[in-house]
């Protein structure tokens, strides 16, 4: 059955290392740096996990081509808060992994699609799913931009994915083909999906948006889709922002776990 579509309106070195300390006992989770291996080959990721023992629900994050062209300090400076991303998650009880696709920076204004990006979050899915304090059952992917689309692209390969969350899902030349490979396979999205886009977008990006949505709808599957006027254009989705409650439920919904108040309410 086809989920509900609309609109949501929103609008030093002692020093440091005690300042780091400080922030850290400040939050939930904190985005830690580690490493996973693709084909022999080892990139860097970030993980949070939520506090507790586990068993975890848990989601790959795709980030959007401005890490792979500005790297993770590059982009962070330009609004780009992966860490932010990865640490509200785990607040809201998704151990999360966010894997960095490109060892070396490509530089500025790059925003190809690779093949081997694929290979790259299949093997952040694998990964995960080593894990001990991860339920291997239920497992979510999440991407922005370039991010969105690979994440399009795990829903048709992958699947034991229990949800998708995809933002404004990269379109563009060699982009566009990739997208509508997505659109006339749309009959290979079993998980749950989740598509958000900003109305001050692109207009390729909204139109794509629009023409994925037709084919679910044709489909019936089980999608939402959310279109907002509240502002932040394509970058809206680069932080946690007014949209991040729509995530949260989503997620929730799909992956749990539910908080007290959540549970006494569901009864």
């Amino acid at each position: 059955m086809i989920g509900p579509r609309g609109v949501s309106r929103y609008s030093f070195l002692p020093s440091l290392i005690c300042l780091l300390i400080v922030v850290a006992q400040g939050r939930d989770a904190v985005a830690a740096q580690t490493v996973f291996s693709v084909k022999g080959e080892v990139l860097d990721a970030l993980v949070c996990r939520p506090t507790g023992p586990g068993p975890f629900p848990a989601l790959v994050y795709n980030h959007g081509s401005i890490v792979d062209a500005l790297g993770l300090s590059g982009a962070a400076a330009r609004g780009n808060r992966l860490d932010a991303i990865c640490e509200r998650l785990a607040e809201d009880g998704f151990l999360s992994f966010v894997p960095i696709r490109e060892k070396v920076p490509k530089g500025r204004g790059y925003r190809s699609y690779q093949d081997f990006y694929k290979d790259i979050v299949s093997a952040a899915i694998d990964h995960i799913r080593t894990l001990p304090d991860v339920d291997t059952s239920r497992i979510a992917v999440m991407g922005h931009s370039m991010g969105g689309l690979l994440t399009l692209l795990m829903g048709i390969e992958r699947k034991e994915l229990k949800a998708l969350v995809v933002s404004a899902p990269a379109q563009g030349p060699r982009k566009g083909a990739i997208f509508d490979f997505v659109v006339q396979n749309a009959n290979q999205l079993s998980a749950p999906l989740l598509l958000l886009v900003e109305a001050s977008d692109s207009s390729h990006i909204i139109r794509g948006v629009n023409q994925l949505d037709e084919a679910l709808g044709k489909l019936k599957k089980p999608a939402k889709v959310l279109r907002y006027d509240g502002g932040g254009g394509h970058e809206l989705f680069f932080k946690v922002d007014y949209y991040w409650r729509d995530v949260r439920a989503f997620l929730r919904e799909h992956l749990g776990p539910l908080d007290d108040e959540e549970k006494q309410t569901s009864r």
